[in-house]
């Protein structure tokens, strides 16, 4: 396996939103427990548990390059077949390795102290997952999933039984937990949305209305809040990503137009009111018509994961939801196929697309 795999370094310094994904740190000698020994199902089995936890709600940290290198070489040790999709979902990136930025010496591998690991990474890794006989000695008991470093962070737990640690059951349940009527959307950022954006490039915003609402707001001048300006402002913050919308143009509401140049005119203002925030907005616009559209309306992540929800963008129009709504795990492929099933029915925009992320030209 290559060992330029798919990997980034984390400051000190940063203090990434803890929820939905989990910063989790593993001994490298942990990866080649002897499971496999005694039952090789057994091992696929709790292999293929951890990587799913970890593609949907984990980003793997290793202590220095050195760490991540033994990491490494460790997986070539295992069964073929767990071996080869550990090391395709690394090189697809799905499984996000990070390296600590000053390093930390000496790894986990070497650490019996557990004031040692709570002093040097509470602030860095949420889980840290060890081989049977050094949770043991670090006070996992052999009857616990994990024990909670001093301090409350991090979690300590074995690599064996990784998923029923509180950090992965609290995010796998985070995921697609209710959004109750009266939570604060800024805790929802904080603990679902800002952890996903993190971990991901870019994100589709797959919502028949969001361009309409836009459109209320800035060419109508209407009263009309909108959660796609205070998603889009959210999504600023981490700097660097790409936001591909696919609404939908309208008929007439109200004797206003709501065509594809208004719906445009309106993400073009949105647009434009963020000034110079670093992220990049694509439009797609879609005729009006539930035979192209839908009324189903979905955040996708990146490859990572894909959230149904029932109203939409507009769930963050307040600062407290008003009403309990569903949330909804959609595979992956089930987003996508939606999104180009959308998309075959796109409106031709012009040249120089429907909206440009430049700053406009003020002139002298």
């Amino acid at each position: 396996m290559s060992k330029q795999s798919p990997n980034s370094r984390v400051s000190t310094q940063d203090q990434d939103a803890t929820g939905v994904v989990v910063g989790v740190g593993i001994d490298p000698s942990a990866i080649a427990e002897p499971i496999a020994i005694i039952d090789p199902a057994l091992a696929r089995s709790v292999h293929e548990e951890l990587l799913e936890a970890l593609t949907l709600n984990g980003r793997v940290v290793f202590t220095s390059q050195q760490d991540r290198d033994s990491f490494i070489e460790q997986i070539k040790t295992l069964p073929s077949g767990v071996a080869k999709l550990w090391e395709a979902l690394i090189a697809s990136g799905r499984i996000r390795l990070e390296i600590l930025d000053p390093p930390v010496e000496p790894g986990l591998a070497q650490t019996l102290d557990v004031q040692e690991i709570a002093d040097r990474l509470a602030s860095r890794v949420d889980l840290v997952l060890l081989e049977r006989e050094h949770a043991e000695l670090l006070g996992v008991p052999p009857e616990a999933f994990s024990v909670l470093a001093p301090g409350g962070r991090p979690e300590l737990g074995r690599l064996s039984t990784a998923t029923r640690t509180h950090a992965l059951v609290r995010a796998r349940e985070l995921l697609a937990a209710p959004i109750r009527a009266g939570d604060n959307r800024e805790d929802i950022w904080r603990e679902r949305l800002a952890p996903l954006v993190a971990v991901t490039k870019s994100m589709v915003v797959y919502d028949r209305y969001a361009g309409a609402h836009a459109a209320r707001r800035y060419v109508y001048n209407l009263r009309s809040r909108d959660g796609l300006t205070w998603l889009l402002a959210k999504v600023a913050q981490m700097g660097g990503k790409r936001v591909r919308l696919i609404t939908a143009a309208m008929e007439e509401e109200g004797g206003r137009a709501m065509g594809p140049e208004v719906i445009a005119d309106g993400l073009q203002q949105l647009r434009w009111a963020m000034g110079e925030a670093k992220v990049q907005l694509d439009v797609v616009i879609i005729p009006d018509g539930a035979q192209r559209f839908g009324h189903d309306r979905h955040l996708r992540f990146g490859e990572r994961v894909a959230l149904a929800l029932g109203p939409g963008l507009q769930v963050f129009a307040s600062q407290r939801a008003e009403e309990t709504i569903t949330v909804a795990r959609l595979p992956i492929s089930d987003a996508r196929d939606r999104e180009r099933g959308s998309e075959r029915h796109q409106i031709r925009p012009p040249t120089t697309g429907w909206i440009t992320n430049r700053a406009p030209h003020t002139g002298s």
